[in-house]
């Protein structure tokens, strides 16, 4: 039996271009991981590589998130008229499981630890479901992830999750939308990964491959005595490793401290805006920016690189605030963020749904899904109109983003950490620097329903439609909204699938027809 796992991607910056930055999809190897170690298995990064369309699969796993779904449906279709069975996980999936399932075999709902082999035993006995729902998160039943089949197409092999969720409700996160909850595994579970990782991969990655660790965890400051004593199990490894934390971590100058000295060099945290009332409507309270510059600095004195990234909000944020904000990038240290995007409400979260309530909608108007991206305007600014909006926006990127700035970004961060001793943060900052931060497509109006369409492709020919219809549902695009911006009914059906300390509270949905209104894209809704 060959199986195969892609984790789709779609270019949210519309150019047609892969993404190959330190921050990967880690699932594939996961999923791999979950399956019985006789079968035969390809994990494909669609963000690193495209899937290659002459290979045959009896049993696909899918993953994408919500902008990626129109692929991800296209992907599907094209391995089922080709013999494949599909199925469908991740974020998306479990909050909207009977919009999905018209375009797969299968919806997997929730983590996949307790779900993954039981796709594949009914499978292998011709008794796939419809959908399958997770039991409760049990870390024992995290295997270590297969890193041999993933190292070609990631930069750092030693690439997985040590913790899972995210213990803050931060409105617009997806992770609030599917229930908000923290779990953490034991510490010598996580020794056991690195080191049989090590093993795996040793002849093929170079050996200062080995040497570092990207923990691809939400938020690994969620549990802060837990990841105290992560450092104490880390420390012996001779390990370098970066995580996504939340302010309150970059805060705490005892535990810089101890994370330093178990190895960590790079920290991404989610700074998301300088503007408190913009901080305060995401629920982002954890994020005190008059502690900001004395916490980078910490950061800096302790060898440790700061990456973060910026939302701009349509709702709160003017041209005032958009031009200010190099000038607070630089008083604070961090200079030259990961991204500048726009804060999106993305179907299913508590930011979309108080939107969706609004007397007024404050949509766009033919809003597709796959414009809610992060850098796409899906709603409409308060204080100024949608092109004067996207025009501070590019002129806020091209000042903050030139070849100069980022340069003497390069050079402060290098004074600022070398003294620590290490040369790896300043690996990290150039990397990050030459990859993420790629000019501007020219052709775009990064304004929802009238921007330009991914460039992507799948191959699908006339022979793999039975009929027009069938070629409509497939390959024309979900919308959102419809023509006054007013939300579609189908979007407002979304459901948690956590409770708040971490029971499964989804139920197994009742199954849609694949042809009525609320499943189908916009053009079948004519």
């Amino acid at each position: 039996m060959r199986v195969g796992v892609i984790s789709v991607y779609t270019d949210y910056h519309r150019r047609g271009a892969h993404h190959r930055g330190v921050l990967q999809p880690h699932v594939g190897a996961l999923i791999a991981a979950l399956l019985p170690a006789a079968v035969q298995v390809e994990v494909v990064n669609d963000a690193w590589t495209d899937p290659d369309w002459l290979r045959d699969y009896d049993l696909l796993f899918i993953s994408c998130l919500h902008s990626d779904f129109d692929r991800a449906r296209q992907i599907s279709h094209y391995w089922r008229r080709r013999g494949a069975m599909t199925v469908l996980g991740g974020n998306f999936a479990s909050m909207y499981p009977r919009l999905c399932k018209p375009f797969f075999d299968a919806v997997a709902i929730g983590d996949p630890e307790s779900s993954v082999r039981r796709i594949y035993d009914d499978f292998s006995r011709g008794a796939l479901e419809r959908f399958y729902v997770a039991r409760a998160y049990d870390p024992a039943l995290v295997p270590t992830p297969r890193f041999d089949l993933t190292a070609h197409e990631v930069v750092l092999p030693l690439n997985f999750e040590v913790t899972r969720g995210c213990p803050y409700t931060c409105e617009f996160c997806t992770l609030t939308g599917i229930g908000t909850r923290h779990h953490v595994r034991p510490v010598e579970a996580v020794v056991r990964d690195i080191m049989q990782g090590r093993a795996t991969t040793r002849r093929s990655a170079p050996t200062y491959r080995h040497k570092m660790a990207i923990f691809y965890d939400n938020n690994l400051g969620g549990n802060l005595p837990y990841l105290r004593a992560l450092c104490d199990a880390l420390e012996p490894l001779g390990l370098y490793w970066g995580v996504c934390v939340t302010f309150n971590v970059i805060c705490d100058a005892d535990l810089l401290q101890r994370m330093a000295r178990a190895g960590c060099r790079g920290l991404f945290v989610g700074l998301e805006s300088f503007n408190e009332r913009t901080l305060e409507e995401m629920r982002k309270f954890q994020n005190v920016l008059g502690k900001l510059r004395a916490a980078i600095g910490h950061c800096h004195r302790h060898g440790i690189l700061v990456m973060a990234g910026l939302m701009l909000s349509p709702g709160t944020d003017d041209a005032a605030y958009m031009e200010s904000i190099p000038a607070r990038l630089a008083e604070c240290g961090l200079h030259v963020p990961t991204y500048i995007c726009f804060e999106t409400p993305f179907p299913g979260t508590p930011y979309f749904n108080r939107l969706a309530r609004m007397p007024e909608t404050p949509f766009l108007p033919n809003a597709l899904l796959r414009d809610f991206n992060g850098y796409t305007l899906t709603t409409r600014p308060a204080h100024m109109g949608a092109e004067d909006f996207v025009a501070a926006y590019k002129a806020l990127r091209a000042r903050v983003y030139s070849r100069r700035s980022r340069v003497a970004k390069f050079v402060r961060d290098l004074a600022a950490t070398l003294p620590a001793g290490s040369l790896v943060p300043a690996a990290l900052d150039l990397y990050e620097l030459l990859s993420e931060s790629k000019p501007l497509a020219a052709n775009r109006t990064f304004i929802a329903g009238t921007d330009i369409e991914p460039p992507e492709r799948v191959p699908l020919t006339d022979a793999d439609f039975a009929t027009e219809r069938e070629r409509d549902a497939i390959l024309r695009p979900f919308a959102v909204t419809d023509a006054t911006g007013q939300v579609l009914p189908v979007w407002r059906d979304a459901s948690p699938v956590y409770g708040r300390r971490g029971q499964v509270i989804a139920r197994r949905p009742a199954p849609a027809q694949p042809d009525t209104p609320a499943a189908m894209p916009r053009s079948a809704m004519r």
